[in-house]
């Protein structure tokens, strides 16, 4: 059985297509949080739980700031995989985004997946108005590669799977507001949305009693973001076919 899709969370708590109601708002025009919580050099670090059972780590790092097409972007890695209790099922997912600071949107994403015998890379660039899509893959490491290519049209503001984490950062939300974006996953552009339910205290191990904010998706999955200016995603919940999967913050680094 294939665990990839519950175990990919942020991904996850996002997809699928959803109708939007008239009153929605498109978050891409929210105000900016000023001044930015995104940091060069934080690296936060997360358990990822399945029906309370240990069953991964996660960690995000913003690397760098560096130059890609002539616009200063930063450099954000990604990395989860499945821990020891988890070994008769090896997963590893890495991924990397191109993150435009002034803009909070991608320029460039890459995405490589490894569940047990499958292997597979998604690269995108992203372009005014459209974004270049790749996928290279194999079902087992002895089959024959498969490649799609295409060319697909974008709104404003897409997001990427890993953008989108630091673009819901630096956004601000309006308790009882629904909000909608695009995002690009799967070689599709869906409309994600969200709504900020409520604010509650959340007692977490390495930042202590912290208050958030708790953004509710359509699909049911809650994300607990510290309600300072440091945005810190500390919680994350959702429910699969095979139990509640969760994400827990567990060590925020500022790495030079």
């Amino acid at each position: 059985m294939r665990y990839v899709k519950y175990l990919i969370i942020f991904a996850l708590l996002f997809g699928g297509n959803i109708a939007l109601s008239d009153n929605s708002l498109f978050l891409v025009d929210a105000k900016d949080i000023v001044p930015s919580p995104l940091q060069v050099g934080e690296k936060l670090t997360y358990n990822i739980s399945l029906k309370k059972l240990p069953a991964g780590k996660r960690t995000d790092w913003i690397v760098e700031e560096e130059v890609v097409n002539g616009v200063g972007v930063y450099r954000i890695q990604s990395e989860m995989k499945t821990r020891a209790l988890f070994r008769f099922y090896k997963f590893r997912n890495q991924q990397e985004t191109h993150l435009n600071p002034t803009t909070l949107s991608p320029i460039r994403f890459q995405n490589y997946v490894q569940d047990r015998k499958y292997q597979g890379v998604v690269k995108i660039n992203f372009r005014e108005g459209k974004a270049e899509y790749e996928k290279v893959s194999r079902p087992e490491p002895e089959a024959q590669e498969k490649r799609e290519a295409k060319v697909l049209e974008i709104p404003p503001g897409t997001q990427d799977e890993l953008s989108l984490i630091y673009f819901l950062r630096s956004k601000q939300f309006v308790v009882g507001e629904t909000y909608f974006f695009p995002l690009l996953v799967k070689g599709k552009v869906l409309k994600a949305t969200l709504t900020l339910e409520r604010k509650e205290f959340v007692k977490n191990k390495k930042l202590g009693n912290v208050r958030t904010i708790v953004l509710r998706t359509s699909e049911g999955g809650r994300f607990w973001i510290t309600d300072d200016q440091r945005r810190l995603p500390v919680k994350i919940e959702t429910e699969s076919k095979i139990g509640a999967v969760k994400a827990t913050l567990t060590d925020v680094e500022v790495v030079n």
